[in-house]
């Protein structure tokens, strides 16, 4: 490999350093972290993640999950949860369920089945 030409100066030095540093730390962040995808977690723990993060304002504790496949590359997951920041004789709604279909591992269904609108 041929460099077009070394930095002469102590201040070219420390921009190449930088700039190689910054790239190496991308890098190593990208490869070590997985970009932010998680692949330990289960369509369910992914469906229950998708019901927390479409009712922001509510605390929720889940509780029964469960996947089961319709097709060769269909799996539909159900999530219960309560609401743990409700009382239970409050005005709305305390359980709650969600219903999210993954074809091929990507949503492309999600709906409540027992909640906040219902």
């Amino acid at each position: 490999m041929i460099f077009a030409g070394s930095p002469t100066t102590i201040t070219g030095m420390g921009y190449l350093r930088s700039g190689s540093a910054s790239f190496v730390l991308g890098l190593v962040c990208c490869l070590g972290n997985g970009c932010g995808v998680t692949r330990d977690v289960g369509l369910a723990g992914r469906c229950a993640d998708i019901m927390q993060r479409a009712f922001p304002s509510a605390t929720i504790e889940i509780g029964k999950s469960e996947a089961s496949a319709t097709s060769l590359t269909t799996i539909i997951a159900r999530v219960e949860g309560v609401r743990s920041d409700m009382p239970p004789e409050g005005p709305l709604a305390r359980d709650l369920a969600v219903e999210c279909r993954f074809d091929e591992n990507i949503l492309t269904g999600f709906r409540w089945t027992t909640g906040p609108l219902h």
